[in-house]
């Protein structure tokens, strides 16, 4: 016996405000996006990034195939899934199997899933 899962979402009543402190960011399978983003909750990069990522508190995810290049990363959290080319200092930092990184890397708390790739020097901070 199978079964489907369904997700129910509430949606907010048309003219209701978010607050802005609540949004979630994406960055989809763009082409090439560059500059610097700074979040609070949590971001999801799917495509092609460069520059700067900033979060005092929230949750970086870098899906497989996603490519970070030229990145300072700054994050309480980063779960790294696909490829970065830079730097990336974290509270938590969590190379999973088809991360890719190469750059330095200074994390609290640093997990690297059997088949991550790293080359780079790492500091506990």
């Amino acid at each position: 016996m199978s079964a489907k899962a369904v997700a129910m979402v509430r949606e907010p009543a048309p003219g209701s405000n978010i607050a802005k402190d609540n949004w979630l960011g994406f960055i989809g399978d763009v082409q090439k996006f560059t500059g610097e983003v700074t979040f609070k909750t949590s971001l999801r990069i799917d495509g092609h990034f460069s520059g700067q990522v900033n979060s005092e508190t929230g949750t970086l995810t870098v899906s497989a195939g996603a490519k970070l290049s030229e990145a300072v990363i700054d994050v309480a959290v980063a779960k790294i899934n696909g490829k970065v080319e830079g730097e990336i200092k974290a509270n938590q930092l969590v190379l999973g199997r088809t991360a890719d990184v190469t750059g330095d890397v200074s994390a609290h708390s640093l997990v690297i899933e059997e088949g991550a790739l790293f080359n780079g020097r790492c500091c506990n901070t």
